[in-house]
């Protein structure tokens, strides 16, 4: 069901963004600083780039499509940077927006 929306695509996109930020800082760089598998924080870091920027895009064609006000990409956008932040964010903002419109339908 959470596919059949581009609201409920976001969340899908914001939960992998958040997932392959939370895997770069606590799994690529520690593997890195112990000289265990120094490349990981390269594909990790391609990973969360690549997710970044689909984040980034589905982020601006809700706020265009949604007719968000300003301030919740800029939120969105700052959250992205704090380590699990994005589901934090989720959790409290997307669950409500879906409650509401569910008990409108």
């Amino acid at each position: 069901m959470m596919l059949h929306s581009p609201l409920g695509r976001f969340r899908l996109m914001l939960w992998l963004q958040g997932l392959s930020y939370v895997l770069l800082l606590f799994v690529a760089f520690p593997l890195r600083d112990a000289g265990i598998m120094p490349q990981a924080v390269v594909w990790f870091g391609n990973i969360y780039g690549f997710l970044f920027l689909m984040y980034l895009l589905f982020m601006v064609s809700l706020y265009t499509t949604q007719k968000w006000r300003l301030r919740r990409p800029i939120a969105i956008f700052f959250v992205s940077f704090i380590p699990l932040g994005n589901f934090v964010y989720d959790w409290f903002v997307f669950r409500k927006l879906d409650r509401k419109h569910s008990n409108k339908a």
